[in-house]
Order: structure tokens, then C-alpha cells, then sequence
């Protein structure tokens, strides 16, 4: 209790001196006034608060007489910030309270200072009582920020260009214009969206959907600005600010200000930035313009009004509260407060109560009053406009006479403003009750009508615009390709063996556990050996360069070893590197690979981990991969892709609705290998997943059951050949035209499927919707599926297609890289598992430098505490975020593409693909449906 009392008391006892007491009633009686309309009728002066270094010394925490003249002048911006929030935080009303660190920034930015308060006076507006429109400041906000982006070395704006520029802003605020500008075909063509468009809808879009979708919204918008700030008496400020005539012979609104900004407008024509005191003039009419702006719709905002709901809530003013730099006449708030009295006076604006505080040093001029007794004063006698100029009153704070008490000053609780129960939105609905009685039965004729008319197109079109376009199955064999990539790592070794010899570098080893390379070319589509290994070798090329130019970072050579196919050798390979990994000088510092989830790629892991080896998976994701505090995977896991797949198919419309259309499953079958611990899996919490109406439909190839018994129930049934899956697919889409088919076994099965599905199966014809995990994406990348125009396929993968513009720049430089060094045709270009081991790589490495950076030493066991740690990195295939402990990236990006005959197009994509631009939160047409994210 004594400590909320003390917070109730503080706002009080910033204040000394003669009158301190009525200065803070006479404040609070101006925030809210008794008489509702004195905040429409009598403009107050801006007062600023002095604190001279007088009377210092001695006092003790809490009484005042130990602070210096900026502290004290804090506190009472602080103190009076206090009277206007609730003691459990919120606004009482709205204000804007800026600090010296704002003014800072604004004087470093050459920013006005309006803008920031604009902004703020806007943001967490107290409850109930409306959206703070404010129509002026917006459309001035975005011609200063034009102004400010335009260089000193840029050519000046047009006004047509201003316009165009100022209806941009105006779009991204209203749904209406934004809505009106998509149809009518979005932003103008560019040279390749034209060639990409049949030219009779490029045609069509030119001669009718812009002119009048575009281009007549834009001019009719532009016209009433101009009416509004030039023509009209009664809001036409910026004309009686330029000394413009009223009325239709007035010149155009954007002309006008496109000369005030670029200097043409300036009344010495000194707006070109040339001479010394060009700048500052720049400055002072920018913040003439948004000021003027900003009170103008402040005024219009307390205007008294009964009938409306958002007009009986302006029942306050607003405030602006200021820190005063002891810097001269360049502080942005003393620039603020001379600008504001002209401004406030000739608006007539009686909204804003401003009070600054600062140093006795600060350049404000204006009358000086001997007490706070007679600002208060002031305050309280204020009626209509000022007889004489609107000068800021300069009132002393006064400090404690060193030895003095503190002494006993009255509670100074916070300003009580009229409370609402209801929004105003939900008081017209309420006074809308007797109408929505009187036209009852057609709104119950109505709403059904509404809600039933969902749209039923197909997520991704018939064969929509990809993204991707189709990869190409290189002419050179497998094996020449792994050669070359493994002889890129060869050859960056010995560069890291070359720098240890002649400078005497930190360099260590890290180990590459990967699978043997496809047989011939038609096995690439099957097989990540190769672009895994590429994705190590542009990572180590990269890390090597950056610790040639900063030696606080470690050199790394790959060691390469090879795990036979499927990983057959994967638990030697991994006892192998226990046993170097123990010899003494090793430099062995932790493993990346196993690209694939297996039995046995999960031994090794396990067996490293008792080895306490630190291990980096790369594209494995299933969840039972994880072997405890020392592995760790830059790959989404299997319960995260079908937590998505499952939310896509129960929203999408991705099934043949049976009119033309699609719609959401009803229905789904699983595939799935209960010897392959991925497949077995990712099928099993897909169903999980998905609920409701499923089957699994379990298939072992070469009948390798190994003996496991038979499934039980009646919603899991064995089949003993890919013609029985088949079979079995169709009797259930019969039943269920709404089904999906999750294929949750490997790729090549699938291809089988297909084949015998098109033309042994009684579904031949029928639509056939499947969805599949990262497992089919090469080889649909490639075009294996093509010419099969009953199946409508969806897959997962791990990156967005090149060049889509979500991509970081990281990910952009990982792509182009790639593309200039293996081709922008390669095979696996977009798969992602290039991308994945290249992250592999970098947060082995990211925790190498943090151990040697923190402690010196590189041993494994430090580089291990990096990672238990955690690290946070941009990655090609996404934001690496591992937090403390963390075993998994949270939120890793998945994307699902739609397969047609040109390519791959993105149907979702949801995840943290860059630290803080690049965190895609929703999914589906406009953004309808929320992304699933990370517990």
C-alpha cells in the first residue's frame, strides 16, 4: 500500500515552490474542463517549465534538492505523464509525451517533430471512445516523408508525382480505394509481367479497368483535397497559410505543395539547400505544414456535437508533453513550441494543451511568469482567442532550499475524464436495435444467403502463375557432379591448411555424414547427396572468407564420409568418428548431415550423442531423429509439417466439390511405411493431426514387413502391392469424392501409384487430389509428374521458390550464388536441400565463433555450450532462431507448392523466413486463415 500511495503522490511532488499546487489543478482543469466546450472555444498558451542549478546540494533520493536542472525537468515531464494513465497503465486521454532521446532522433533525422507526436497521439487511444481520425496530418505526414526521401541530389517532385505518391499512403489506409486499385489490375506492367499476360488482358485492362478502377478514383480523391485545403473557407487552412484565394479559380492542392516542399514555395527561394540557412528554413516549414495539419484535425475533432456517439467522447483535450535539449534553437521541441503559438492562433485551435520542461539554458522565448501560481492562472482565465500573440508562458520550477524538508504536499491523483460503458461503435448498434426489429425476417433471409455463398475456387488455380519454373535433370552423371562438389571442399581445405601453415590461424574440422550418390541420372530425382554437399561447400567457402577478414572467427575443413546407400554404413561411419574424434589434436568439433530419417541414421546420431559430439542435422525431420541435448536440426520436424498440412486440408479448397469447383476435405487416406520410421511417423500424426474422417493404408515395398504384426482396427488396413494401395485409394474416393489422399511414403512408390492409379484402377478420369510432404518435391520439380491432368498435387518444401520477393536477403544472395556457380536451371535450385545444409554449416560454425570468441578455446565441449546456449542467425532457408536449450528453430518456414505443368506455385508459406520483415503469420486468398505456429 505505502508503495501505490507513493506512486499516487509522485506526480505532485515533482513541483516546488509558490503555486505548485495550483499549477497542477489549474493542468488537469485544462486537460478536462469543466465546461465541454471550453475545449472547442478558449485556446491556452504552451507553458514551459525552467529549472534553473540553483538550490542543489544535499538532498537525499526522493526530495528533489539533489538533482540537476535536466533531472528535475524529467521528472515533471514524468510526474505529469503520471496524471494522465491509469496506476495499472492505459491512457486516461490521449497525449503524446516525448522525451529528450525523441527529440534526439528527430534532430539527427532532420525529421519534424510533429510527426512523432502525431503518431502518438494516435497509439493506444483510451478506451471506448473511437479511432482518432486525423485526415490532414495523414495526407501532410506522407507529402514530408516524400519531401524527406527525396535526396538534396534527387530531382524535384511534380505534383503529379506527389499526388501519385500521397494516393499511394491513402490506399494502404482504406479498404475501399485498395480494393478498387486490385481490380483494376494492381500497380502498372512491368516489362515481363506483359509478356507473361495474354495481350487482349492487358488490352482490356488499359482501356477500361484502369481508367476508370484507378484512375478516376485517384483524380476524384486528388479533387477533394484541393476543395477541402484550397477552395473551401471553413477548412481551407493551407490557402490561408500560402495566402491563397478561396474558391474554384484556386490553383491545385498538389501543385501548390509539391512547390513548398522542393524550396520553390519558400518565401526567399532558398529551399534548395544551398545556403547555410536553407536547411533550418527547410526545417521550419515542414513543421509549420504538419502542425497546421495536425491542429486543424484536432480542432475538428472536439467540435461539440450530441447526436454523434465519437463527438460526445471528445470531452478532453489533447496534450503534448516535451523535453527541452539545452541546445539552442536547433532542439526540435523549441522549434516546436515557437511554431506553435502562429499555428494555434490563427487556427483558432483551443484542443491542445502543450507544457515543455527543461533547462533555465533552453532557447524558447516568451513571457516569463515569477510563480507557477500565474501559468496557472493563465490556464484557468484562458477565454476564446488570445487578444495578442499566443507566446509560450515561462514559469520557473523552483528547487528545495539545500537542508530544507521535503515538505507535506497534497494526493495529486490522475485526471478523472468522463468514462463510457460502450464503445461508440457498440452504442449505434445498440440505438440500431428498433430498426434491425422492424427488418427482422429480411435479415433472417439475408445472413443465410451471406454466409452461405463460399467461394469455390481451387487453391492455385487450374494451372496458376508458378513461381518456379520446371527444373532440368543435368546431362553429366551423378557421380561427376558429387565429384565436383566434393572437389570444391577438397580445395577449400587445403586453402584453411594453407592459412594455418603461413599466418597461423584457428582452424578446426567438421565432419559430413552423407548417403552414397544416385546411380544415373533418373535416380537425381530421388537423391540428395549432391545438393547437400553443394550446400556445405558454398557455406565453408563463405565462412572461411569471413575469418580471413576478422581473425576473432574460425577457419573450418569438411572432412567427407560416405554412408553407403540409404545410409546403410551410417552407425560405423558414426563409431569411426568417436574413435578420431578421441585421438588428442584431432580439431574435430561436431558432425552435419543424415539427410534422411532412418533407423539407422538415428543409431548414429545416438551414438555420437554418448560421445557427446555435438550433430547438425540437415533435411531430416522426423521427431524421433532426436538423440538428446547434442542434436540438433535445421529442418521443420515432422509434427510441425503435419500440424500444417492438416489445418491446409481442412481450409483449402483443395478437392473436386463435384460443380467445377473445390472445396476443403472431408475425407483423407493416408499411405504410409511402417518399416520407415519418416514415413510411419509423418503418416501417423498427419492422421492424428487431421481428425475426424481418416483411414491409413499401410504398404511396405518388396513385402519388407519384417514380421511387424497386423494393424489393428477397422481404420488401418495392410496391403500387400502398390496395385492394392491403388485399389484401395479408389473404393475410398468413390465413397468420399471430398478425399484427399496424404502420401506419407517415399517418392518412388509414388511414382508406381500414379502409374497404375491412371490406368488400372475404375477411378480412371476421376479427380485425384494428393498431399505430400518434402519426400516428392525434387521430383516433381523435375516434371516427373506431368501429364497427368487428374491429379491435382500439393507438396511441401523447405524454401520459397527463387526470386519470390518474401525470400531475405540472404536468401537471395544464397540463391544467386548458387545459380552462378551450379546453374539457375539445376535440379535442385529450389528443393531446399541445399539451403538446409548451407544453415547446417553456419550454426555449427556460428557456435565455433561464439566459443572462441568468449573463451578462446574451440574445444567441442565449449562449442556445445554456444548452442545449449542458443543462437539466432539469418539462414538461406529461414530465420535460425534456437533459443536457450532449444533443440529445433522455432517457427522454420514450410511452404506448400501446387504442381502444374509450368512449374510450382506457392499456396502457403507460413514461418519466420527473415528476423523481423519476413514472418509470414497468415495463409489462403487475402490472408484468411492464421498460420499455425511453434507452441
Amino acid at each position: 500500500m505505502a508503495v501505490a500511495r507513493r506512486g499516487r503522490q509522485e506526480g505532485a511532488r515533482f513541483l516546488e515552490g509558490d503555486g505548485a499546487d495550483e499549477f497542477m489543478a489549474a493542468f488537469k482543469r485544462a486537460v478536462v474542463p469543466e465546461d465541454r466546450r471550453a475545449a472547442a472555444r478558449d485556446v491556452l498558451p504552451p507553458v514551459v517549465l525552467l529549472a534553473d542549478g540553483g538550490g542543489g546540494g544535499g538532498g537525499g533520493e526522493g526530495d528533489g534538492g539533489g538533482e540537476d536542472p535536466d533531472g528535475r525537468a524529467h521528472g515533471a515531464v514524468r510526474g505529469l505523464e503520471r496524471c494522465l494513465r491509469r496506476e495499472r497503465g492505459g491512457k486516461l486521454v490521449p497525449y503524446a509525451a516525448l522525451g529528450a532521446a525523441e527529440a534526439a532522433r528527430a534532430a539527427r533525422g532532420r525529421r519534424p517533430l510533429t510527426l512523432t507526436v502525431g503518431q502518438r497521439l494516435c497509439e493506444d487511444v483510451p478506451p471506448r471512445t473511437g479511432r482518432l481520425r486525423l485526415r490532414d496530418f495523414q495526407l501532410m505526414r506522407d507529402v514530408v516523408e516524400c519531401a524527406l526521401e527525396q535526396g538534396p541530389e534527387a530531382p524535384q517532385l511534380t505534383g503529379e508525382q506527389l499526388r501519385d505518391r500521397c494516393y499511394e499512403g491513402r490506399r494502404g489506409r482504406g479498404p475501399v480505394l485498395r480494393t478498387l486499385w486490385r481490380l483494376g489490375g494492381g500497380d502498372p506492367p512491368t516489362a515481363q509481367s506483359t509478356a507473361q499476360s495474354p495481350g487482349w488482358i492487358a488490352l482490356v485492362l488499359g482501356a477500361v479497368a484502369r481508367p476508370v478502377l484507378q484512375v478516376l478514383p485517384r483524380w476524384w480523391w486528388a479533387r477533394r483535397c484541393t476543395r477541402r485545403l484550397l477552395w473551401s473557407r471553413s477548412t481551407g487552412w493551407f490557402a490561408d497559410w500560402r495566402d491563397i484565394g478561396h474558391g474554384r479559380r484556386a490553383e491545385e492542392f498538389f501543385d501548390s505543395v509539391a512547390r513548398l516542399v522542393t524550396g520553390d514555395g519558400t518565401g526567399d527561394g532558398t529551399g534548395d539547400g544551398t545556403g547555410d540557412e536553407a536547411p533550418d528554413e527547410a526545417q521550419d516549414e515542414l513543421e509549420q505544414l504538419l502542425l497546421r495539419a495536425l491542429l486543424a484535425d484536432l480542432k475538428a475533432a472536439v467540435r461539440p456535437g450530441r447526436i454523434s456517439p465519437w463527438r460526445r467522447r471528445r470531452a478532453t483535450r489533447f496534450t503534448v508533453l516535451l523535453e527541452l535539449a539545452d541546445g539552442g534553437s536547433g532542439d526540435p521541441a523549441a522549434r516546436f513550441l515557437r511554431e506553435y503559438g502562429p499555428a494555434a492562433e490563427e487556427l483558432s485551435c483551443a484542443a491542445v494543451v502543450v507544457v515543455a520542461a527543461g533547462s533555465a539554458g533552453a532557447a524558447v522565448p516568451g513571457e516569463r511568469c515569477a510563480r507557477l501560481s500565474d501559468a496557472a492562472a493563465a490556464l484557468d482565465h484562458a477565454t476564446g482567442s488570445p487578444e495578442g500573440d499566443l507566446e509560450p508562458l515561462l514559469a520557473p520550477l523552483v528547487p528545495l532550499v539545500p537542508g530544507a524538508r521535503q515538505r507535506s504536499v497534497p494526493r495529486s491523483g490522475p485526471v478523472s475524464p468522463p468514462d463510457f460503458r460502450m464503445g461508440p461503435v457498440a452504442e449505434v448498434v445498440l440505438e440500431g436495435v428498433a430498426l434491425v426489429a422492424v427488418v427482422g425476417v429480411l435479415g433472417a433471409w439475408l445472413v443465410p444467403m451471406t454466409l452461405g455463398g463460399r467461394d469455390a475456387t481451387c487453391l492455385g488455380g487450374p494451372a496458376g502463375g508458378p513461381l518456379s519454373g520446371r527444373a532440368e535433370l543435368s546431362a553429366a552423371p551423378p557421380r561427376q557432379q558429387y565429384e565436383a562438389a566434393a572437389r570444391m571442399i577438397e580445395e577449400e581445405n587445403g586453402r584453411v591448411d594453407q592459412a594455418v601453415r603461413r599466418r597461423g590461424v584457428e582452424a578446426r574440422t567438421v565432419v559430413h555424414i552423407g548417403a552414397e550418390v544416385a546411380r544415373d541420372q533418373e535416380g537425381q530425382r530421388y537423391n540428395g547427396a549432391v545438393p547437400e554437399l553443394r550446400g556445405i561447400a558454398l557455406a565453408q567457402r563463405a565462412l572461411n572468407e569471413e575469418a580471413r577478414n576478422d581473425e576473432r572467427k574460425v577457419w573450418l575443413r569438411v572432412r567427407m564420409l560416405n554412408a553407403g546407400e540409404e545410409f546403410k554404413d551410417a552407425e560405423r561411419r558414426a563409431r569411426q568418428v568417436v574413435e578420431d574424434a578421441g585421438r588428442k589434436g584431432s580439431g574435430i568439433i561436431g558432425v552435419v548431415g543424415f539427410s534422411k530419417s532412418l533407423k539407422q541414421t538415428q543409431g548414429a546420431i545416438r551414438e555420437l550423442g554418448r560421445a557427446k559430439i555435438p550433430v547438425v542435422g540437415t533435411t531430416a525431420t522426423a521427431d524421433a531423429m532426436d538423440g538428446g541435448r547434442y542434436y540438433r536440426r535445421v529442418a521443420p520436424t515432422n509434427s510441425r509439417e503435419a500440424r500444417i498440412e492438416a489445418d491446409f486440408a481442412h481450409r483449402g479448397n483443395i478437392t473436386d466439390s463435384g460443380s467445377g469447383g473445390c472445396s476443403p476435405a472431408e475425407a483423407a487416406v493416408v499411405v504410409q511405411d511402417p518399416q520407415d520410421l519418416y514415413s510411419n511417423e509423418i503418416g501417423d500424426l498427419f492422421a492424428e493431426q487431421f481428425g475426424g474422417d481418416w483411414t491409413k493404408l499401410e504398404y511396405s515395398p518388396g513385402g519388407r514387413s519384417g514380421g511387424a504384426p497386423e494393424p489393428g482396427g477397422g481404420r488401418v488396413t495392410r496391403q500387400d502391392s502398390i496395385e492394392d494401395v491403388a485399389d484401395a485409394v479408389c473404393e475410398r474416393i468413390k465413397e468420399q469424392p471430398r478425399t484427399v489422399l496424404y502420401w506419407a511414403s517415399r517418392a518412388r512408390e509414388f511414382t508406381a501409384f500414379l502409374d497404375v492409379f491412371g490406368d488400372d484402377t475404375s477411378c480412371e478420369g476421376r479427380k485425384l487430389t494428393v498431399l505430400g510432404g518434402n519426400e516428392l518435391t525434387t521430383a516433381a520439380l523435375s516434371g516427373e509428374y506431368e501429364d497427368r491432368p487428374w491429379l491435382r498435387l500439393y507438396h511441401t518444401a523447405h524454401v520459397l521458390p527463387a526470386g519470390h520477393p518474401r525470400g531475405s536477403d540472404i536468401t537471395k544472395e544464397f540463391n544467386a550464388e548458387y545459380a552462378a556457380v551450379f546453374g539457375a536451371t539445376d535440379l535442385w535450385r529450389n528443393d531446399g536441400r541445399a539451403a538446409l545444409a548451407h544453415d547446417a554449416m553456419q550454426l555449427m560454425a556460428a557456435a565455433a565463433n561464439e566459443a572462441f570468441a568468449s573463451t578462446g578455446d574451440v574445444e567441442r565441449s565449449n562449442v556445445q555450450i554456444s548452442l545449449d546456449n542458443g543462437i539466432n542467425k539469418e539462414g538461406a532457408s529461414g530465420y535460425l532462431d534456437f533459443g536457450r536449450g532449444a533443440r529445433v528453430s522455432r517457427d522454420k518456414p514450410l511452404v506448400i507448392l501446387h504442381h502444374t505443368a509450368k512449374g510450382s506455385e506457392p499456396v502457403l508459406f507460413c514461418g519466420a523466413f527473415a528476423q523481423n520483415t519476413g514472418r509470414v503469420e497468415r495463409w489462403g486468398p487475402d490472408g484468411e486463415f492464421a498460420c499455425p505456429k511453434d507452441g
